[in-house]
């Protein structure tokens, strides 16, 4: 009977874990109806504060996730107006277009340097139209009846419009990736409030677990994270490390599995040493480490070795870096449907695809033998 304990910390999403709980849900009945098998999964359970769980038992494996919570710490930087999103707009401007740190996204990966332009260039282009459509109905407007009526006209088609802006920007997801980009800029400033406690707590709450089943046999823990949550990762697997030192605790049975990563988003600034630190000390272990991107997914750096263009030398890590592939993974039909949602891309590593695939989700964490027999690195 294969164990196996997996640990999964969300990307920068307000959603909590009944939603994940829920898509995991649903998917699991999809990957069952694809592989022919069955599974037996339980209610979600609240560990802690920032702690929930749920178990799936299979025929040949007994399984725990674990969700690691800070989607409260998402909420309180979660902009929820024009204003706020025109802040973000002009950080992006100030901190990645004047200081030139964008040649070096565009050097690393161009899909998440499109991407992060495409908020800021939505949001400067609609208010040029705007103010371009006030400044040539003023003079008509003032002329056809009074100065004020212009006035009053250009205030109302700026607030409609600004209403709008906002309404279409979370439609499509355009302001998530402003929050993102400015978030991570604030983060790298240290001005991002129970960020650092808050890894560290999830540190303490993986090693626990990992403490307990270190001796066991056929067992696996899984620290695995999608999107911003790859971010966190580094500093919780950091944490996880030193405290399995400190304690003579051995961590073989540990692995890593990052999914839409965008780590550079954090280690390409300037600001943030001890970040920069705890990837240098990552890289002295040889850990089994599966890092999965998309083509199709703008918000990720396409297998990029975040370890090397981050500057790190001296490296004893080396994580296989692949491709989803997720082309091969559904029908024609459908995959077409998937490039037009660029958001159902980059949440697309979580869900059961339609057909069996190198890169299989549900397989990795659920069914029975370990990751690394299960994963084809190329």
């Amino acid at each position: 009977m294969q164990k196996r304990d997996i640990f999964y910390i969300a990307g920068y999403d307000p959603r909590g874990f009944r939603y994940y709980y829920l898509m995991f849900k649903k998917n699991l009945a999809f990957y069952e109806k694809r592989a022919q098998k069955k599974f037996i999964l339980s209610k979600n359970k609240q560990e802690s504060k920032f702690h929930t769980s749920w178990s799936i038992q299979g025929e040949n494996s007994q399984n725990y996730y674990h969700f690691l919570a800070w989607n409260d710490i998402v909420k309180a930087n979660w902009h929820k107006n024009i204003f706020s999103i025109l802040a973000d707009a002009f950080d992006f401007f100030k901190i990645y277009v004047i200081t030139g740190l964008f040649v070096r996204f565009a050097k690393a990966c161009k899909a998440p340097l499109v991407a992060g332009f495409y908020p800021f260039f939505y949001v400067l282009f609609s208010y040029l139209f705007i103010f371009a459509l006030i400044f040539l109905s003023f003079k008509p407007i003032t002329n056809l009846s009074h100065e004020i009526v212009a006035v009053i006209f250009s205030l109302l088609v700026l607030y409609f419009s600004s209403k709008l802006i906002f309404k279409i920007g979370n439609k499509t997801a355009a302001f998530w990736l402003s929050r993102i980009c400015a978030f991570c800029s604030r983060w790298a400033r240290g001005e991002i409030k129970d960020i650092d406690a808050r890894t560290a707590e999830f540190a303490k709450i993986v090693f626990k677990t990992l403490k307990a089943n270190a001796q066991k046999e056929n067992y696996e823990l899984i620290l695995c994270a999608h999107s911003v949550g790859t971010i966190l990762i580094i500093n919780v697997l950091a944490d996880l490390i030193k405290q399995s030192l400190d304690e003579n605790i051995p961590f073989d049975k540990l692995k890593v599995l990052t999914l839409g990563e965008c780590v550079p988003l954090m280690s390409y600034h300037k600001h943030d040493n001890l970040y920069k630190q705890n990837l240098a000390f990552l890289a002295q272990f040889k850990l089994i480490w599966f890092d999965f991107t998309s083509k199709i997914d703008g918000a990720c750096f396409y297998k990029v070795d975040f370890f090397k263009t981050s500057g790190v030398e001296d490296m004893q890590i080396a994580p296989s870096f692949l491709s989803t592939h997720f082309y091969k993974l559904y029908s024609k039909e459908e995959y077409a449907k998937i490039r037009r949602d660029w958001y159902r891309a980059h949440f697309l590593y979580l869900e059961a695809s339609q057909h069996k695939g190198e890169y299989d989700f549900f397989a990795f964490v659920l069914d029975e033998n370990l990751l690394e027999n299960k994963i084809k690195a190329r």
